[in-house]
């Protein structure tokens, strides 16, 4: 009896074994690449959406000329870099901190502080250095925001250089001609190639805080500025926000002398709590970590074209990850009160020392160190030399002495090279 045609068992297919071999390897690797393509383009748009929160301003028209480059290898690596961090005051906008937006005074950009980070080729140690707004200085004439010049100044306070570029706005285009003035007249200064910069504004400095999740630092005095910040703070371990630690940083006023030169430690006291904080978060050595900073962070900050690149932020942030506590020096360039006015002050020898070892790339600590040992080598041979002098007139020593004494305490530095950070102790 003939089986029927449709049920007969089909034959099997030639090769299904290694079609069913292709089909799989076929689908393993078009899974892998979904997955290579996803990561990749998560990262394409992670690295999109920082890179777009980043606020850059391009000044190289605005600098002279005969300024010069420099070769720039990918994140500095190998390489010294100088980063200017400018300190804005402006109330404009998100700023209006205390409410006086509506002042001309404070509605415009001006420069409240500024600092030289040096990060040295090795990155064997972080250096900052701060630079007194009322440091009489020489302002070189500078393009303004609204293609205007300036005319060269001298024994002008150091603050002047940002506000003779940003003129009477708080635009992109005043704080990119008030930032140019004030590159200029650093380098004027301190004989130092700038590479990069950064600004920082009220709310720059309270987001970056916050993204830290707050600071503890050491607080060495009590506070009591009820009129103006409204910072009231006993001395000892403190927690800040961002917006406590804004007016711990501008405070003055019930602290203290008053003095704006007063104000420069407590910055740089905070600037280390971040630091730390930053560092013991591994913010700068793991990337998911610095990533999740950066988002929280960055739009609230202005930077150099380079220093706003993700790439060259993030290689400068690891490349200093190790660096220990110990290895940071945070210092005001010596300087001392201008004979004349009292509020003003003006640049030390040891100031020029602080450059040179800057320029060389070798520690600032060892250069004020060395200046130190050679200012007491002198004031004793100086003594050694009024003894001698003295031995026929024996009534006079007393007074020479005394005057000895004077002159060498008037002329001892006021930057204090310590690298322990108080904060320390409040972990």
């Amino acid at each position: 009896m003939a089986v029927p045609s449709h049920a007969k068992p089909k034959p099997h297919a030639r090769h299904s074994a290694k079609d069913l071999t292709r089909r799989t390897v076929r689908r393993f690797l078009l899974a892998g690449l979904a997955v290579v393509l996803f990561v990749v383009s998560g990262v394409g748009i992670a690295y999109h959406d920082l890179q777009s929160q980043v606020n850059t301003i391009d000044i190289n028209d605005l600098l002279d000329d005969d300024r010069g480059t420099r070769q720039v290898a990918d994140s500095y690596e190998g390489q010294a870099v100088n980063i200017l961090i400018i300190g804005t005051d402006s109330r404009a906008g998100a700023n209006n901190v205390d409410g006086s937006e509506g002042s001309e005074e404070v509605a415009v950009a001006r420069s409240d502080t500024a600092m030289i980070l040096h990060l040295p080729a090795d990155r064997s140690r972080i250096e900052l250095v701060s630079i007194p707004r009322d440091l009489l200085v020489d302002i070189p004439s500078c393009k303004t925001a609204d293609g205007g010049t300036t005319a060269a100044m001298s024994y002008t306070p150091f603050n002047t250089a940002f506000a003779n570029g940003a003129g009477a706005s708080a635009d992109d285009d005043a704080i990119a001609a008030g930032v140019a003035c004030t590159i200029a007249t650093v380098e004027d200064l301190t004989g130092l190639y700038i590479d990069e910069y950064l600004v920082v504004d009220f709310n720059g400095l309270i987001t970056t805080v916050d993204a830290l999740g707050g600071v503890n630092l050491y607080v060495d005095e009590d506070i009591n500025d009820t009129e103006y910040t409204k910072l009231v703070m006993s001395s000892g371990c403190q927690h800040l926000d961002g917006a406590t630690a804004l007016q711990y940083a501008r405070v003055r006023h019930g602290v203290g002398d008053g003095s704006d030169r007063q104000r420069m430690p407590r910055q740089q006291n905070l600037v280390a709590a971040m630091l730390r904080t930053a560092k013991s978060k591994n913010y700068l050595t793991d990337a998911d970590a610095l990533y999740s900073f950066a988002r929280a962070a960055l739009g609230s900050l202005t930077a150099s074209p380079g220093l706003g690149s993700l790439t060259t932020l993030a290689g400068l942030a690891m490349s200093v990850g190790d660096v220990g506590m110990d290895q940071v020096t945070l210092i005001t360039m010596p300087n001392e009160e201008a004979p004349w006015d009292l509020n003003r002050a003006l640049p030390t020898d040891e100031a020029d020392a602080v450059w040179a070892a800057m320029q060389a790339d070798t520690p600032i600590t060892e250069a004020l160190n060395d200046t130190a040992s050679q200012e007491a080598t002198d004031t004793s041979s100086d003594a050694g030399s009024t003894e001698t002098a003295q031995d026929d007139q024996p009534t006079q020593s007393g007074a020479e002495s005394d005057q000895t004494g004077a002159a060498t305490d008037e002329h001892t530095p006021t930057a204090d090279a310590t690298t322990e950070d108080p904060a320390a102790q409040c972990y």
